[in-house]
């Protein structure tokens, strides 16, 4: 198989960071999109995804993000910062549906 240089999609992927600051921006600016979020864990969880820990430790986080602005504040940073530790929970995001413009 042959692939051209520039054409492999690991080229094209928005940098991990940067998405996770656009996901926090429209959270901040949308939070009602949250419900998106909360659909979305329902749903793996009624499909019977196998591994729930990142659904309920995501559950968890939106809820407290949707109680209260310390709780928003604690969730937008946690969204926003590069943090090594945030990857395993990062990778089951649930935030595939929001209404976000592609980035240019």
């Amino acid at each position: 198989m042959n692939v051209v240089p520039g054409d492999d999609h690991h080229f094209r992927r928005e940098d991990r960071a940067r998405l996770w600051q656009r996901i926090a921006l429209h959270i901040e600016n949308r939070p009602q999109d949250l419900a998106i979020a909360l659909e979305n864990l329902d749903r793996w969880e009624r499909l019977g995804r196998v591994h729930l820990g990142p659904i309920h430790d995501w559950r968890r986080r939106i809820l407290a993000a949707q109680a209260s602005a310390e709780g928003m504040g604690l969730f937008l940073r946690f969204l926003s910062e590069p943090n090594h530790d945030a990857e395993p929970i990062k990778s089951c995001s649930p935030f595939v549906g929001l209404p976000m413009p592609t980035p240019s």
